[in-house]
């Protein structure tokens, strides 16, 4: 299989040959350790048009029989300037052996041509590939949860940016080093340069040449914060250059958190375990993944017998202008997994207490409003997290607590009462404006009908009316709203609108 730092699903051209099931001859040996990029059959004259590039291109022949010398030439000329990497002939019924012209043509373009027996179907070669390059992903996506879980470590570490640098220079095999906005080199792993010259690169460096790679830590603001320096950058796609992408993530937000005076754990890893990729999942089922559960319980405080935790969002009643609180949150739900945004106003937590509007009160008073998700296992957090953060709109509008599955969480409950009254009054403005009794007459018919979903019949049963009186009366309210009833869209509205009618 490829290495863990080759991109994901790339399978070269020796690897596929090199299946003792398929009985694959290399008659003309090109360029082996070529990827492929998919196995394409076609017995057209001129198939590259239908191609993308690097593929194996199979063929039983039936566009080359009549060809000429020449005219082969042009074919294989053709299959190399799309970008074909190699060549498969089917042997027979066209071709009992591989025409010498065509050997010859493969030859002169160092085309690999590769011979395929009548007894291996195209298709069984298709296959194999398919597989392979399965296999891979599954390789890759379990190297990537491993590695993930070693940077999940790392920010927990006394100073994490050593910690983090040290578990990238660890995966790259090579050297990574963090230098600050002015030259001074904060944290080093592996055999880095002199930090003068560290300085320089910092100044120089890109990710687009060959040599060290620079990647910028910056502020939300878009400030420099500092610089990521690595040898040489991994091949995008790669599980490699999705390892750098996240330690770079992670030394940015440390960054951020620096600037702000604070890099608490907590800090970092409430929105890596919110917002990453499953750092649980892990194939075998290891030990290592029942160690992490049982670290994150531990961090989330509460009772040691609870295995399950909850997700909570605090929206503040104003700004927030520092993370000086920190204590007074990790204090109250006893749990090391609070971060503090600044720029959404709000406090996410991860704890495993039960969270009672008494234990919110002092917070209530001082016109916090609160989403409190479901408990969870911590494979669950990720799902948790959305779930909550759908109802931040609400909590901030009604005030309050929102817990999440509470009710059956209708779709006007996301919206918030400010935004349904809203709604309201936009969609429903011409029948609002009616004197009181005309206007409840028509709420009530309306009503009715959205319930019945448009029939005239139930409709009339419900109010005890003839289905005519119905239609004209749905024909009038046609008119009055200027909205098209027929509309499932309208209807839609109509129903969230009703229910914020006072």
């Amino acid at each position: 299989m490829p290495s863990p730092s080759s991109p994901h699903g790339q399978i070269s051209l020796a690897q596929l040959l090199a299946r003792p099931e398929l009985h694959l001859e290399v008659l003309v040996p090109g360029d082996l350790d070529v990827s492929i990029r998919w196995v394409a059959t076609s017995d057209l004259t001129d198939p590259t048009p239908y191609l993308l590039g690097g593929e194996f291109l199979l063929t039983a022949g039936v566009g080359l029989r009549d060809l000429d010398h020449a005219e082969l030439e042009g074919y294989v000329e053709r299959a190399v300037s799309a970008g074909v990497v190699a060549l498969g002939l089917g042997i027979d019924p066209v071709f009992h052996e591989v025409p010498p012209a065509l050997l010859e043509a493969c030859t002169a373009s160092d085309l690999t041509l590769v011979r395929i027996p009548n007894d291996t179907p195209f298709v069984a070669v298709s296959r194999t590939f398919a597989e392979m390059t399965e296999l891979r992903r599954v390789d890759a996506l379990r190297t990537l949860a491993d590695a993930t879980r070693r940077l999940l470590r790392a920010a927990s570490a006394d100073q994490p940016e050593t910690a983090v640098a040290a578990a990238l220079a660890e995966r790259l095999g090579s050297w990574a080093a963090v230098v600050g906005p002015g030259g001074a080199v904060r944290a080093r792993a592996g055999q880095v340069p002199p930090a003068p010259v560290l300085g320089a690169l910092a100044e120089s460096a890109d990710q687009t040449r060959g040599g060290p790679a620079a990647y910028p830590l910056r502020s939300l603001g878009g400030a420099a914060l500092g610089t990521l320096l690595v040898e040489a950058a991994p091949p995008a796609g790669s599980t490699a250059h999705a390892f750098l992408t996240t330690a770079h993530g992670m030394l940015e937000l440390i960054a951020r958190q620096r600037t702000s005076g604070s890099v608490a754990p907590g800090q970092l890893l409430v929105p890596l375990l919110l917002e990453a990729d499953d750092v649980f999942a892990r194939p075998d089922g290891g030990p290592d993944t029942e160690l992490w559960r049982d670290l994150l319980l531990q961090a989330a405080g509460g009772d040691a017998r609870a295995r399950t935790l909850r997700v909570v969002v605090a929206c503040a009643p104003s700004s927030l202008k520092d993370a000086s609180e920190l204590h007074r949150w990790r204090s109250l739900f006893d749990t090391k997994l609070v971060t503090i945004s600044a720029e959404h106003a709000t406090v996410t937590l991860i704890t495993r207490l039960d969270v009672t509007d008494r234990r919110l009160a002092a917070f209530l008073d001082e016109g916090w409003s609160f989403v409190v998700g479901r408990p969870v296992t911590a494979e669950q957090l990720r799902a948790s997290a959305a779930e909550v953060r759908a109802l931040e709109r609400r909590a901030r509008e009604d005030g309050g607590v929102v817990r999440v599955g509470a009710d059956l969480a209708p779709v006007h409950s996301f919206i918030g009462a400010a935004s349904g009254r809203a709604l309201a009054e936009r969609r429903l403005e011409p029948l609002l404006d009616l004197d009181a009794e005309a206007r409840d007459a028509r709420l009530a018919l309306l009503r009715a009908w959205l319930h019945a979903n448009g029939h005239w019949d139930a409709t009339g049963r419900e109010l005890g009316m003839h289905r005519n009186s119905v239609r004209r009366g749905i024909d009038q309210l046609r008119g009055l709203l200027g909205l098209d009833l027929d509309d499932a869209r309208v209807r839609a509205e109509l129903v969230i609108a009703l229910e914020y009618v006072e």
